[in-house]
């Protein structure tokens, strides 16, 4: 039976049978008061009044996606923190591109480890090929590299927790225009993924997607043209129908989301608990930058000593005074403005009768401010996972120890976010590509392991290498590494991969560059040598009596 079918009815009504619906809002205050959590207490003063709604994950969501969302985008166009947040996120996520290690499964496929490395590299070699293509045929709008798709997709990801593609087989680029691939991809606005003809939502059509009886996304109903494009037409009035798959199996169209509860249909913002703070502290700079700038450019002003109900009464309209002392005033001014008064070249300011020069001395209290605006930075840098120094570009009150432990616990989100946008955007991709690679014979599988098909899960594994994680201290943690492979809990391929690296290529450089200094007489050790010569052997080196380098003798 289906969940979500008469099963969960019974269970539900079961439980307002047992007393479930004490915890629902507004229960009475003798319920109140017997309360054994203080959470649901009503009674005491933070507590009363206090009954948020009974939502479930899409009740929450799909009403809410569309205002929060476009919110989002203002603040992150306007807001210079904001946007500096999502800049940080994709440069850790996806930064100068990804790089693919298949691993397919050896013992799964019933082929040595030997023929699995080497169907591996037969898979990365075609992979580049079609990720790397100059002619960007990756690209069904042909504009981006598939490192450049990554990026786009990583930046609505960030800002919007869900990114949305289709996946095409379009034979013309093939045929007409030399593609190797067929396979290509078109990103898709998660703005235009809604029902058709903006129909409520139903129990098998929610947020543009649709379910089959057993609750799994069937199809998706993606708006032919944004709804904020005026000059799209009748497009963004009309939906197109996209299934999940073919009937095979292969991947048409990627929605990538990771649902926060349970039955969630779509993803909301991770901005949503920010706008707020960061529409308020935006404003709170711009008027700090106002007044400030507002007292820089009134360095002066005329005062009269003149009451106020004298000068309101020569001022008045219609009065003989008024005319008189106007007429004088004009008389004055245009004297003065055609003789100006001079004292050795230097003008002498003449001012009206009963009025003085006063400088500007107020002063702003702009020094708490600072640290008012890091105190709102460190709550959302830490909402958004990344640290103070990194949104705010701070770092004058951080050290060495302070930064290596911000940055571990910064990696520990980035590397969750590259494991949810490698499971669901980029898998679907590598699928689509090595499934067209197989048909067309540009990788052939070892003799005795299943087909594609038969096996698709063992031949589609691979590991993701993303941006390196940097240094922050580079002796110190390239002497740790040493270590961690010495006492073997770590390798050459993981600490490749944690630079950004491919170990192989970085294998292949090596014994390239070896032969390139043996031809010239030389060796690496030959260099350690020339920079000990100038600065000395580090003193726990084994090398700390002399030379390294070919016929370095050793020294007393």
């Amino acid at each position: 039976m289906p969940i979500g079918s008469a099963m969960i009815d019974s269970v539900v009504s079961g439980a307002h049978q047992f007393g479930a619906h004490d915890s629902g809002p507004g229960p009475s205050p003798s319920a109140v008061g017997s309360r054994a959590y203080r959470a649901a207490s009503g009674m005491s003063q933070e507590m009363a009044g206090y009954w948020p709604a009974w939502s479930s994950g899409d009740s929450a969501t799909l009403p809410n996606i569309r205002v929060s969302l476009d919110r989002t985008r203002d603040i992150i166009r306007n807001d210079p923190h904001a946007a500096a947040g999502v800049m940080r996120l994709v440069d850790m996520l996806v930064g100068s591109g990804w790089q693919c290690m298949p691993t397919p499964d050896a013992a799964a496929l019933g082929i040595s480890p030997k023929e699995a490395r080497a169907l591996g590299r037969g898979i990365r070699s075609e992979w580049k090929l079609f990720s790397r293509d100059p002619r960007k045929f990756c690209d069904a709008r042909r504009r981006l590299t598939l490192n450049g798709l990554l990026r786009l997709a990583a930046r609505t990801f960030v800002t919007a927790n869900e990114a949305c593609a289709v996946l095409k087989y379009d034979r013309k680029r093939v045929e007409r225009k030399g593609a190797r691939y067929a396979t290509c991809l078109a990103q898709v606005d998660p703005d235009r993924l809604s029902n058709p003809n903006n129909r409520p939502n139903t129990l098998r059509l929610r947020g543009g997607v649709e379910f089959d009886e057993d609750s799994v996304p069937a199809a998706y109903h993606i708006r032919n043209a944004h709804y904020a494009d005026w000059w799209a037409g009748t497009e963004s009035q009309t939906w197109t129908r996209i299934e999940r798959e073919t009937p095979h199996g292969r991947p048409v169209f990627i929605h990538a989301f990771e649902p926060e509860r349970e039955d969630q249909t779509r993803a909301i913002t991770p901005f949503a608990s920010l706008i707020s703070r960061l529409r308020m502290i935006g404003k709170h700079a711009d008027l700090e930058i106002a007044n400030a700038t507002a007292n820089a450019l009134f360095a002066a002003f005329v005062e009269s000593d003149l009451p106020a109900e004298e000068v309101a009464q020569r001022l008045a309209a219609g009065s003989q005074q008024t005319s008189l002392r106007a007429s004088y005033i004009d008389k004055m001014v245009d004297h003065y403005t055609k003789h100006p008064a001079t004292l050795g070249g230097v003008r002498i300011p003449v001012l009206m009768p009963g009025s003085k020069v006063s400088m500007n001395g107020t002063s702003r209290a702009t020094t708490a401010f600072p640290a008012f605006q890091a105190a709102f930075l460190q709550s959302i840098a830490s909402a958004l996972g990344v640290s103070y120094e990194q949104l705010a570009m701070d770092w004058s009150r951080t050290n060495y120890s302070s930064a290596r432990a911000a940055l571990n616990e910064v990696w520990r989100t980035i590397k969750r976010l590259q494991a949810v946008f490698a499971e669901q955007y980029v898998q679907p991709i590598y699928f689509a590509f090595l499934e067209e690679a197989f048909d067309k014979g540009y990788v052939v599988a070892p003799a005795g392991a299943p087909d594609f098909w038969d096996m698709p899960e063992a031949y589609v594994a691979a590991r993701w290498i993303g941006p390196g994680r940097g240094y922050v201290d580079p002796v110190k943690e390239a002497e740790a590494a040493a270590l961690r492979m010495e006492g073997l809990t770590s390798n050459l391929e993981i600490e490749n991969a944690e630079q950004g690296l491919d170990w192989e290529e970085n294998i292949e450089q090596i014994a390239f560059e070896n032969d390139v200094l043996a031809e010239q007489g030389l060796t690496r050790l030959s260099m350690v040598a020339a920079v000990q010569a100038n600065n000395g052997a580090k003193p726990d080196s084994e090398e700390a009596t002399g030379p390294a380098g070919p016929g370095g003798g050793a020294s007393s």
